[in-house]
């Protein structure tokens, strides 16, 4: 047979190619916030196929946030927004199992390098940021939604000073469950005034670019934090005693036959 034919593209790829060829657009640039994108009649022409694939692919592409649909006037290109990554990672572990101790964990991992960087990092600006923070805190005399507020913007702008975006964004992921969660951690309120002293030993570690003094502060303060957090949560269950297998009786020999 000398006719050769192009190989059949499967169905569930047809829509995919097209949101990867517009997704390549907006990251290269070419595509830009506010761009209407071609109608679907034309997009379904360019690509060779159905109006119902283009319609699969636009779908797909809003909910990436990477399209904006306005019913009668067209599909337009999204301005990205990081706020969009932390609520929809926010949205994804909300129902993750042990959720505060999960935290902390991460927390662990996360915050103390975060602390090192920003005090290496960090700028005038960073450093105003941090103290405004600091006195907001210390401007309250219980836990309130103020006093969460300003310890959870403390930790973000560390993360800020880093200068790192991948860590900016992590942060706010982490902060952004915390706060909910910290919101009913009404066990903590006895703990403010040494959350004040760990943040405050934090901010001048890093205002005097001590990396290593900036790191030992963070991490003593989140073990603090998880210690307290455990002791809110009461004593692990200590599990029941596994009662002894009952030996099976020995039967007796039999007698022997004369």
């Amino acid at each position: 047979m000398s006719q050769s034919f192009p190989p059949v593209r499967p169905r569930e790829r047809l829509y995919q190619e097209i949101v990867e060829h517009v997704q390549t657009e907006i990251l290269a640039g070419r595509l830009k916030p506010g761009d209407r994108i071609p109608a679907e009649r034309e997009l379904a022409l360019h690509f060779a196929v159905s109006r119902a694939a283009v319609r699969e692919a636009i779908k797909s592409l809003a909910e990436k946030g990477l399209l904006e649909v306005q019913v009668g006037k067209g599909s337009f290109v999204a301005a990205l927004s990081t706020d969009q990554v932390v609520e929809s990672m926010s949205l994804l572990l909300r129902d993750a199992h042990e959720l505060p101790e999960s935290l902390q964990d991460a927390r662990a991992i996360l915050e103390v390098p975060i602390a090192r960087l920003a005090a290496r990092n960090r700028g005038p600006e960073h450093l105003a940021r941090l103290d405004e923070l600091l006195r907001a805190m210390e401007s309250q005399r219980n836990l309130s939604h103020a006093f969460i507020s300003a310890d959870s913007d403390f930790h973000h702008e560390l993360a800020r000073a880093t200068g790192n975006r991948v860590l900016d964004i992590l942060s706010r992921t982490l902060i952004t469950l915390l706060r909910s969660e910290r919101i009913f951690m009404v066990g903590f309120r006895d703990e403010i005034h040494g959350a004040i002293g760990s943040h405050r030993v934090i901010f001048e570690a890093v205002e005097r670019r001590d990396e290593d003094g900036a790191a030992a502060a963070m991490a003593a303060h989140l073990s603090h934090v998880a210690a307290v957090l455990r002791s809110l949560r009461g004593p692990a269950p200590v599990p029941a005693p596994v009662p002894a297998p009952v030996a099976a009786p020995v039967a007796a020999p039999a007698a022997a036959q004369d």
